[in-house]
């Protein structure tokens, strides 16, 4: 029965909508079609960040970055020591960086931008827990002290720095509505829901990028971003959905596939005891019944990758790691032993409006679910943010009743100590949806490890626990796939997160 079910969505083509062009954007601009506007502007309080540092990566510096490749590389802060085996790390920032208002950074934007986050972002905390002071040592040197050594806080480089001159120039209103960064672009102009011009700092510190200005058009329709760039009036996508990739590749777009954080997969509540999915043969059932290989070549076209966890390129991927595959009759069987012969009703979250395929995928998994184990799954998507506040909202609640297709961090990061930190650590009361004291001192353990290879081992065995747990099922690893006009390059990075960064974008000349 999987080609019945999937050829249900399978026939989703390329639209050829005629989209007008905006009069205002500037000839020389590169124009880039994406899926999602920022959650904010100011990206110390943002809620989102995988969202918002789509666009703002280009605005913001850290102060240690990534290249291409994943490395972690300097980023305002030229080098840095690691003291007290790696309690203490002690950044030394770069003379003569400047934000885009013309102050210029100092030891006491850093603290201040770390207090500001703590205070305002959700996720920032959950990267700090072990994090006990951060203090300028002088006006270029910061000093960061972590209870215990944290393995996470340089690859996943999560403070982006704002300036606190600015901010007490012009106060909390003029600062969140028209924010700057030391990063490549300053801002220029924001239609919220519609584009955000931006246009390369001539100040900026490192490398002058060969892109002087872009425009980002915010278009949440797959195929209407499609339609944008066959029409010339977009240069570049991202997003671009699966079944356009043919089409788009024999018209001669240039098309770059990059394997990329979130991992779509079923994710479950694990905190409640009186609901059917409590039981680990029920979640067994689940995965057993839902053909994923089905849904990753019938639906959506090959592009995805289908691993049970981890990427073969990542610290503590395991060749060996057991997947469920597709089996009716053995998912028949667990859901009969776990007393639940005639099904039953859940609910069924999806997450809107972002990620390519993720309702299609949604309704393939209720529709598997009904046919191999009668369960009714009362399928409703919701847009991203609200996805998250249910999230956060379930996650102290030992009533919820929840069960979502949705991206969550599991594969493609810069480690994956972040995803299991974000959706797994069952001490992380933000987003942690079971309990696990085993992995919970797993995870505590190889954080601790500053050397990936020596993650490695407790990463294999988390892996293992969360595969034969399964408060998650993993059904496939996002690709986002960059399309772009004939004459343009983009080299999106590895392990990072889907964006537009626009000092790897080139044009041939």
């Amino acid at each position: 029965m999987k080609i019945s079910i999937v050829a249900t969505f399978a026939a989703i083509a390329a639209g050829t909508l005629a989209i007008g062009a905006d009069p205002a954007a500037a000839a020389d601009q590169l124009r880039v079609a994406m899926n999602a506007d920022p959650d904010v502007l100011d990206m110390t309080q943002s809620s989102n960040p995988p969202q918002g540092l789509a666009t703002m990566d280009n605005v913001y510096d850290s102060l240690d970055n990534q290249n291409p490749k994943g490395d972690v590389i300097p980023g305002v802060a030229e080098s840095w020591d690691i003291l007290d085996g790696g309690k203490v790390i002690v950044f030394h920032i770069r003379h003569g960086v400047t934000f885009h208002s013309g102050d210029p950074l100092t030891a006491k934007d850093v603290v201040w931008s770390h207090d500001r986050y703590l205070k305002k972002g959700r996720f920032y905390g959950i990267f700090t827990r072990s994090l006990s002071k951060v203090e300028a040592v002088d006006d270029y040197t910061v000093k960061f002290t972590f209870k215990v050594p944290d393995a996470q806080y340089l690859p996943v480089h999560p403070l982006p720095i704002a300036s606190k001159s600015y901010y007490d120039r012009v106060g909390e209103a003029e600062f969140s509505k028209h924010p700057v960064g030391t990063g490549p672009y300053k801002i220029v102009n924001y239609v919220p829901g519609q584009y955000l011009d931006l246009e390369a700092y001539d100040k900026y510190w490192g490398p002058k990028p060969q892109i002087k200005s872009a425009r980002f058009y915010f278009v949440k329709d797959d195929n209407t971003r499609v339609a944008k760039l066959q029409a010339g009036e977009a240069d570049l996508i991202m997003a671009t959905p699966y079944a356009a990739y043919d089409a788009l590749k024999t018209a001669g777009f240039t098309l770059v596939k990059l394997p990329v954080h979130p991992t779509q997969s079923i994710q479950f509540h694990l905190k409640n005891p009186n609901v059917p999915w409590h039981d680990v043969r029920v979640r067994q059932a689940i995965a057993y019944a839902v053909d994923k290989d089905a849904i990753v070549k019938g639906l959506l076209h090959g592009v995805p990758t289908d691993y049970p966890r981890l990427m073969p390129d990542e610290v503590g991927y395991d060749p060996n790691l057991k997947d469920y595959k597709y089996d009716p009759a053995k998912a028949r069987q667990l859901l009969n032993e776990a007393g639940h012969p005639n099904g039953f009703n859940m609910p069924l979250y999806y997450s809107a409006g972002v990620y390519f395929g993720t309702q299609e995928t949604a309704e393939a998994v209720s529709l598997y679910l009904k046919q191999n184990l009668n369960i009714t799954a009362q399928t409703q998507g919701i847009e991203l943010m609200q996805l998250l506040g249910l999230i956060f909202k379930s996650a102290g609640d030992p009533t919820a009743k929840y069960v979502a297709v949705a991206g969550l961090p599991v594969a493609n990061l810069a480690t994956a100590l972040e995803g299991i930190g974000l959706a797994y650590y069952g001490k992380n009361s933000a987003g942690a949806l079971y309990d696990d004291p085993e992995l919970d001192s797993l995870y505590e353990q190889g954080n601790t490890k500053l050397v990936p290879a020596d993650q490695g081992p407790y990463i294999k065995k988390i892996m293992v626990l969360e595969q034969n747990d399964l408060s998650t099922i993993t059904l496939w690893q996002y690709v986002d796939v960059y399309a772009m006009k004939s004459g343009y390059t983009y080299t999106p990075g590895l392990h990072n997160l889907e964006i537009v960064y626009l000092p790897w974008v080139h044009k041939k000349m």
